[in-house]
């Protein structure tokens, strides 16, 4: 045993080592590595750089209040064009958030696409790795929705495994070590988007199972019901309380990690805790959305 564990102490060290290197060499961070271009010709320096947290919590997490503070012309992709699009189509306040935010969105719709169509092609009696991963995780769900839902709407299944799955890739983007990488679940448009999805399913499947006067009936009708206002309050909260659950944990997460990264110069030790909330916290939220969401249906439909 103590042989199998001498290599991954040896990757710690030498990692430890660089990270190390790399913090003495930028003058602790007062320094940083500029590659690109200037006036034509490609440069690999080391330019004076001033880290400020403020600045740069407010450019990671208000990147089109960070432009409109320094007062610098943003580009996206270098192209002004692309930019005067964005903020004719979203405004100016919210251009560069937008465009981040998609793009993210797009990424991750094409990574699920991707692994989708390649399990797909590889299935296999005896199945491979990654088959096996998506087996259990729709095979644990379906069991949730039988028991939740009873086995005769196990077709539900689908929606609850396609919901957990996207939430829980959204979560996990966020560690992929590429700029401009960001979870999109951190944005308060994609949790609020998802909430308010959920919330209509419900509604459609309490509808289809009670017929339409069967459901309204809980919550426009006075005599048997003379809180109904505050039944239709509540339904309303539930889109907030399922979206804010999720949207405090990821984003709360990455800015902790933010925040003590720049107490302990980056070394080492944000990447544990990277792990931690990408991994274990974005897992236990897309669960617990995942979950609430069948528990809301399973409440209406058996009323």
């Amino acid at each position: 045993m103590a042989k199998k564990k001498r290599p991954m102490l040896k990757i710690f060290i030498i990692f430890f080592v660089v990270e190390a290197l790399l913090v003495v060499l930028s003058g602790n961070f007062s320094k940083q590595i500029q590659i690109g271009f200037d006036k034509g010709k490609f440069v690999i320096r080391n330019i004076e750089y001033e880290y400020n947290l403020q600045d740069k919590i407010t450019e990671e997490f208000q990147i089109d209040e960070y432009f409109r503070q320094t007062g610098e012309t943003p580009e996206i992709y270098g192209s002004e064009k692309l930019y005067e699009f964005f903020k004719k189509v979203f405004g100016e306040k919210s251009a560069i958030g937008s465009f981040q935010l998609l793009r993210m969105l797009l990424i991750v719709d094409l990574l699920l696409l991707f692994i989708a169509l390649s399990i797909r092609k590889k299935l296999f009696g005896r199945p491979s790795k990654p088959q096996i991963l998506f087996e259990m995780i729709y095979t644990s769900l379906e069991q949730f929705v039988s028991e939740t839902l009873g086995k005769d709407k196990v077709h539900y299944t689908p929606y609850i495994v396609t919901l957990f799955i996207f939430i829980w890739v959204s979560n996990l983007i966020g560690l992929i070590p590429i700029p401009g990488f960001m979870e999109p679940t951190r944005n308060l448009n994609v949790p609020l988007g998802l909430g308010v999805f959920v919330v209509a399913i419900v509604h459609i499947t309490a509808i289809k199972v009670k017929g339409l006067w069967g459901h309204l009936k809980n919550y426009i009708n006075p005599v048997k019901n003379p809180l109904f206002l505050l039944d239709i309050v509540g339904e309303m909260s539930k889109v907030v309380s399922i979206s804010f659950r999720l949207f405090g944990n990821v984003l709360g997460g990455a800015i902790i990690i933010l925040v003590v990264s720049s107490l302990v110069n980056f070394v080492v030790f944000p990447i544990g805790l990277s792990m931690f909330f990408g991994i274990f916290v974005g897992t236990i939220q897309a669960f617990v959305f995942t979950m609430l969401a069948l528990t809301y249906i399973g409440v209406e439909i058996t009323e």
